[in-house]
C-alpha cells in the first residue's frame, strides 16, 4: 500500500508486491506515506519472512475523499471467485503517529467490521513495529468482489486510518481444488490397500500380456516351420525315365552358414512305389484321350491299365 513494486529478489519468500493504486475504490481517498526501511523495528512476533521492511515502511493514509463527512473509509476492491473462501492477511505498522495511542481505526471486510478500534501502539507497545492480522472471508453478497476497508474509529482523537500491506489467497475447497469440484477423484489420496489392489491388477495384466506374447511367438515359429517344411515338400523333381528305383535324391542346396553344397536323401521305405516315366507312358497308352478321366488343378488325370501297375 502506497509503495513501489517489490520483486521476488526483494522479498525473503520470493513474493511479488504490487502497488495498490488500481484496486482503490476512490483514488483521492488515500495518500501515500513512507519512512526509511531502516526505521522498521522487527520484534519477535513478526520477522522479515512475514513481509519485507519495504512493505511496512510505506502506507496509505486517509486523504481527501471529496465528501462532507471526514469520517470516511479507504476501500480496496478485488475480483474473486464467489464459490471460494479467501485467506486475508492485513499488514500494519504505525509510521505516522508522533505518540502512542493516537491512532485508532476500524478494519472492515466487505460490509462487516473485522477488527474494531485497532490501536497499533497498544498491540506492539511501540511505534514503527510491524503487526499483521489474519481473516477468512467469502466474496461480498451477490458479487464477485472482495472489499477491504479501513476507517477512523468514532472515539479516536485524530480521525485517521492506515494500511501498509495486504495479501489475499484463495482457499482450496473440500475437493482440495482451486478450480471447481472436477479434480476430486484425482486429488484424493490413494490408500495402501488401493495401491495393493492396483499393483495386483497391473501385475495380472502384465502377466496376461506376456502369456499372449509367448503364445504368439510359438505360433509364429510353428507357422514358419510348417511353411519351410511345405516349401521343401513341394519341390518338383523330374521323374526317372527308366528304371524302377525306390531312391530319389533331392537337388543340392547351399548351406547358409558354410556356403557348401549338400545333398539330402529322400530314400524311405514309407514313400511307397515310384514309377518311371516309361511305365506311365505304357499304362496310359501314351496318354490316350480315351483314358482321360478329367482335368485337375495340377494337370490332366488318366485311367491306367490295371495290369500295367503290377
Amino acid at each position: 500500500m502506497g509503495g513501489p513494486l517489490l520483486t521476488p529478489q526483494n522479498d525473503t519468500l520470493g513474493r511479488t508486491w504490487e502497488n495498490d493504486a488500481k484496486y482503490l475504490h476512490v483514488n483521492g481517498s488515500a495518500v501515500n506515506y513512507s519512512v526509511s526501511p531502516a526505521d522498521i523495528r522487527y520484534k519477535s512476533a513478526v520477522t522479515p519472512e512475514v513481509a519485507p521492511n519495504w512493505v511496512y515502511a510505506t502506507a496509505e493514509t486517509m486523504g481527501d475523499s471529496n465528501v462532507p463527512n471526514g469520517n470516511f473509509n479507504i476501500t480496496w476492491v478485488f475480483p474473486v471467485d464467489p464459490n471460494f473462501t479467501y485467506f486475508i492477511r492485513t499488514h500494519f505498522c504505525d509510521i505516522v503517529s508522533k505518540s502512542l495511542n493516537s491512532l485508532v481505526f476500524n478494519v472492515y471486510i466487505n460490509s462487516d467490521i473485522a477488527f474494531p478500534s485497532m490501536d497499533l501502539s497498544s498491540l506492539t507497545s511501540d511505534l514503527s513495529v510491524p503487526y499483521y492480522k489474519d481473516f477468512v472471508s467469502n466474496a461480498s453478497s451477490n458479487s464477485n468482489t472482495l472489499t477491504i476497508s479501513v476507517g477512523p474509529d468514532s472515539e479516536a482523537d485524530i480521525p485517521d486510518a492506515i494500511m501498509n500491506g495486504l495479501e489475499i489467497m484463495k482457499v482450496s475447497n473440500e475437493a482440495r481444488s482451486l478450480d471447481g469440484f472436477l479434480p476430486v477423484e484425482i486429488l484424493r489420496p490413494v490408500s495402501p490397500s488401493t495401491k495393493s489392489k492396483i499393483g495386483i491388477i497391473i501385475g495380472s495384466i502384465a502377466g496376461a500380456l506376456a502369456a499372449v506374447a509367448l503364445v504368439g511367438l510359438c505360433c509364429c515359429c510353428l507357422v514358419s516351420q510348417r511353411s519351410k517344411t511345405a516349401h521343401q515338400g513341394h519341390t518338383w523333381l523330374p521323374l526317372p525315365l527308366y528304371g524302377n528305383s525306390l531312391t530319389m535324391t533331392k537337388m543340392s542346396t547351399t548351406s547358409q552358414k558354410s556356403g557348401t553344397a549338400s545333398c539330402i536323401s529322400l530314400t524311405s521305405s514309407n514313400l511307397g512305389r515310384f514309377f518311371t516315366f516309361q511305365e506311365i507312358m505304357d499304362a496310359t497308352n501314351k496318354f490316350d484321350e480315351s483314358l482321360l478321366l478329367g482335368v485337375g488343378g495340377f494337370g490332366r488325370v488318366y485311367k491306367g491299365h490295371p495290369r500295367r501297375w503290377d
